[in-house]
């Protein structure tokens, strides 16, 4: 990134507010580094009075004593001074007073010219360097600051010893290398401070969606459930399963997928789907909930891994009312509201499928045509109440003769049709002679005692080849037409008998 390009000199971010951001980070440690170095200062200067007292007697111990009572009493400031620095640069302030108060007199110590002397000439500028945490610009300021002091005081002296082009051109060298090792020392701090950020950034960031994903998860309007793949085991659930089923499923003993379908080899097949499609969308079954109803419900499901375990995540759609309201458009669109029969468009629906099967298997089919006798007559002399009472009770008397396999419909008015499987022509004349004889002097709710009702039935076998009902439909309507010229109340087959033709 390049608000992590790194300074090809000193080693520090190029930006400043990079650079900024990672000495406030580090601040706290920098402190602490600080006060080290000050209280090591303070002890190991304390230390050295001891060395000092051999000037005694030489005009180098007023210099020596002062010079060192300096260099503690730095130390014992700034190591007080630091800890309430709020800042980088205010402990930078302080690092800095102490290191220049500190080689000014540590040059005049080095005036001496002892073995000692020719020591900390070498190693001061060494540890202003090494072990002072301040900005790469402070820390070339002091460190070569500190190395010309350290010259001079050395030197100070006189006359010059036949070493000084030596010594001045080693710490040149000393300079050039430690100025290298701290640029290398701030790339590898950077690059692994950055590093360190890129992570916890990344993990911020992963934290923060999964967080999110999770309120999301929650919060979504739909039950959404997690189970294990293998043995169903319920992993999570967001607040809408636990309205949805009543619950906490636990509670009411249900501890797997398996539990809740209502045919658990459902789900089997919805392992089947997602195996072969990769996801499932529109998964129509039916969930039992913990009170024990049963729902009509779709599902949708993708596999995913949680924690290295196969899992499965199901979203649930609550179906049962459009599902019952299909019914009821279902019902509405195939049945006759009056009778509760099925009606015309229903009849044709189940009678091609019958004449197909009836073909597949070389069976009979028969269908029926009965009218109302005299109808007109009873709406116009009882009224249209009295005539639907008579049709309601047709309707339920066709239920009681008729098989469970037989259909009857009402076509319109006082007409009806009656689809017979397996079934002759004979068989379906006998159907119909019961059919009439039990309408005979119709009974019930709505209908007057003294009302006599009865129906004119035609009857006609489904021909091989035919592909509709409607041809059959005709012939039992002319046989219909027969029975009602010969006198009502009577039963006709197709072909229509000769005397009932001339009748």
């Amino acid at each position: 990134m390049h608000r992590d390009r790194l300074s090809p000199i000193g080693g520090e971010f190029a930006d400043a507010a990079r650079e900024a951001a990672f000495q406030a980070e580090r601040l706290p440690e920098t402190v602490r580094h600080a006060r080290l170095l000050f209280a090591l200062s303070a002890v190991l200067n304390t230390l050295f009075f001891v060395s000092d007292a051999r000037f005694y007697g030489d005009p180098h111990f007023f210099v020596a004593i002062p010079a060192r009572a300096v260099v503690v009493a730095i130390s014992l400031a700034c190591f007080a001074l630091v800890p309430r620095a709020r800042t980088f640069h205010r402990a930078e302030a302080v690092m800095l007073l102490w290191e220049w108060i500190n080689a000014v007199a540590v040059a005049a110590l080095v005036s001496s010219r002892s073995d000692i002397a020719f020591m900390v000439v070498l190693m001061l500028p060494a540890i202003y360097y090494l072990a002072v945490p301040t900005s790469f610009r402070a820390t070339l300021a002091s460190g070569v600051g500190c190395s010309a002091l350290m010259l001079g005081g050395y030197l100070a002296p006189g006359p010059l010893p036949p070493t000084v082009t030596g010594l001045a051109l080693g710490l040149v060298m000393a300079n050039c290398a430690l100025i290298l090792v701290v640029r290398n020392a701030n790339r590898l701090r950077r690059l692994e401070w950055a590093a360190t950020q890129a992570e916890r950034q990344a993990n911020d960031e992963l934290a923060e969606s999964r967080a999110m994903m999770e309120t999301m998860f929650m919060a979504v309007p739909i039950p959404m459930i997690v189970t294990t793949r293998g043995d169903g085991r319920l992993v999570k659930a967001n607040d809408a399963t636990y309205a949805f089923f009543g619950g906490d499923p636990a509670a009411f003993g249900v501890h797997t997928a398996d539990q809740v379908y209502a045919d658990p080899a459902q789900r089997a097949a919805l392992l089947a789907a997602l195996d072969r499609d990769g996801r499932v969308a529109g998964f129509e079954t039916q969930a039992r909930l913990g009170d024990g109803s049963l729902r009509d419900v779709l599902l949708a499901a993708t596999a995913l891994d949680v924690a290295g375990e196969p899992c499965l995540m199901c979203g649930v759609v609550d179906i049962t009312n459009r599902k019952a309201l299909e019914s009821h458009l279902e019902w509405l669109a195939t049945t006759d509201a009056l009778t509760g029969l099925a009606n015309r468009n229903r009849f044709f629906a189940v009678a091609e499928v019958e004449m197909k099967r009836a073909e597949r298997h070389g069976r009979p089919v028969a269908v029926l045509m009965a009218d109302m006798d005299h109808f007109k007559r009873i709406n116009d002399t009882h009224g249209h109440e009295v005539g639907d009472a008579v049709l309601k009770a047709f309707a339920r008397l066709s239920r009681g003769v008729l098989r469970p396999q037989d259909l009857v419909a009402r076509f319109g008015g006082e007409e009806f049709a009656v689809l017979l499987p397996e079934t002759d022509r004979a068989g379906a004349l006998a159907v119909a002679e019961r059919l009439r004889a039990e309408a005979e002097c119709l009974r019930g709710d709505g209908v007057p005692p003294d009302l006599c009702v009865t129906v004119s039935i035609g009857v006609s076998e489904i021909e091989a080849g035919e592909r509709t009902p409607e041809p059959a439909l005709s012939r039992a309507d002319r046989a219909l037409y027969a029975a009602k010229r010969a006198g009502r109340n009577r039963v006709a087959g197709f072909p229509v008998a000769t005397e009932m033709c001339a009748e």
